[in-house]
């Protein structure tokens, strides 16, 4: 496991302080559990029921399936409250389902972050913007866990709690909590089965849904690059790496976004032309642990929102500046 930099500069420093050795090993231990986590939710076969809750919200409840075999990801997602709809993923191929409409949305998985695979692949970098420690053992849909606790060393991020199957480390509950200590945003299996093979799932995954009645769309996505067009974001905060930078198509116009994450949090921009007539708000608005915040350059239209403290979105929207690239 490579190290963090904040890490290396540690490990030199306790060349010549054994006694700090002991201090150390609990957040080495906490690491490496963070890996764990990682690779489980891409290298099982499981299939469960989770709640989704934000503060002040209802809960939301839905059933997940993922396999493996060999390089094949397969992946299917139903809400079970509220408005239908079925998410259904062959390795980078997401469709969506909305029965209401008898539509179908195809679009490439373009990030990775639905749970409970909700840590990225930048997970070593966790450690340089959040203070790591194993938790106490507690218990999750009847399966005994391990908890971990991180908690920023800043206060553009919120801190988090997260718990992982003992046996095979498959994250089954995650708790998201503002400087408050409230909770703003949880989401927990209530029932899950982990491990054994494929066709032990093969049933819910081939469950039939959409028809030949059905409409499918396929939203235009593709590479880009803001600077090109005149959108400059200059290193919007410490620990946040550009991920993702496409340019997707909706309706007659066409957005380009950008999404940051530090291994855990994420954060996206959406960078637009203004539309004739329509009406746009600027300034904070929240639901949950999701912060927006909007603002007008010119004619052009920043909207960033992510599950991030306002303080967060707010500083990345006014790092962002437009200049028209002369034709």
């Amino acid at each position: 496991m490579k190290c963090p930099l904040v890490w290396c500069g540690w490990l030199l420093w306790l060349t010549v302080s054994p006694a700090s050795v002991l201090a150390q090993q609990p957040a080495s231990d906490a690491m490496q559990w963070l890996q764990r986590i990682q690779q489980a939710a891409q290298r099982l076969n499981y299939s469960g029921t989770f709640v989704y809750v934000q503060h002040g919200g209802q809960p939301q409840t839905s059933r997940t399936t993922h396999t493996v075999e060999g390089s094949n990801h397969r992946e299917r997602i139903e809400m079970l409250d509220g408005a239908a709809l079925v998410i259904v993923r062959h390795n980078d191929q997401v469709k969506s389902y909305f029965p209401g409409t008898k539509t179908v949305l195809v679009e490439k998985r373009t990030y990775k972050g639905s749970f409970p695979a909700l840590l990225s692949e930048q997970v070593s970098h966790i450690g340089e913007q959040y203070e790591i420690r194993k938790g106490e053992i507690d218990r999750v849909a009847g399966v005994e866990c391990q908890t971990l606790i991180l908690e920023p060393k800043d206060k553009m991020r919120y801190s988090h709690k997260l718990w992982a199957d003992l046996g095979s480390a498959l994250l089954l509950k995650a708790q998201m909590i503002n400087e408050k200590g409230q909770v703003v945003e949880q989401i927990a299996f209530s029932q899950v089965e982990i491990g054994g093979t494929a066709e032990r799932f093969q049933a819910r995954l081939a469950k039939p849904i959409g028809g030949r009645d059905w409409r499918t769309s396929a939203p235009a996505v593709s590479s880009w690059r803001g600077s090109d067009v005149g959108w400059h974001i200059e290193s919007p905060l410490p620990g946040f790496r550009k991920v993702l930078e496409v340019r997707r198509g909706i309706g007659q116009v066409e957005v380009g976004q950008v999404v940051f994450s530090d291994g855990l949090a994420s954060v996206s921009v959406f960078l637009e032309p203004l539309r004739d007539g329509v009406q746009t708000y600027e300034g904070s608005t929240n639901q949950g642990a999701v912060n927006v915040y909007r603002r007008r350059i010119g004619d052009q239209l920043v909207t960033v929102l992510g599950e991030a403290p306002p303080a967060c979105v707010a500083r990345i929207a006014q790092a962002i500046e437009f200049r028209p690239v002369p034709k």
